[in-house]
């Protein structure tokens, strides 16, 4: 089970890494740096910070309702924080009542928002 969840989480990694990849032309593995945009480097600062308070579900929330289908750094901001939510151990998920399966499920929603689910779904075939 454990292997099921590491490879879960490398997963929700590598599909983020290639939407940025391809869509921002960026490689967070190799510019962790620069992988927030500056007009948005204090929001992403912040929700990360709730992340590891235990507080996901209103980071969240945050995240959620200040979509912007116009803002490409708002969407990029986005998959970098399911991809730093979906690196955090199951335990801690559960522990702060979250899953991994929400990360996936976040991550889908926010992609089809700004008009890439059928790419996503390409990558999310294999875990059904």
């Amino acid at each position: 089970m454990i292997e099921q969840k590491d490879y879960i989480m490398r997963i929700i990694h590598e599909w983020i890494r290639t939407l940025i990849k391809l869509i921002f032309n960026k490689d967070i593995d190799r510019d962790e740096e620069e992988s927030v945009p500056l007009e948005v480097m204090e929001q992403y600062r912040k929700l990360i910070a709730m992340i590891d308070d235990g507080e996901i579900n209103e980071a969240e929330n945050i995240l959620l309702d200040g979509l912007d289908a116009g803002s490409r750094a708002y969407f990029e901001m986005a998959l970098l924080f399911y991809e730093k939510l979906g690196g955090k151990p199951e335990a801690f998920l559960t522990e702060h009542d979250y899953s991994q399966e929400e990360v996936i499920d976040g991550l889908k929603y926010v992609v089809n928002y700004y008009g890439y689910g059928s790419l996503m779904d390409a990558f999310t075939e294999e875990l059904g």
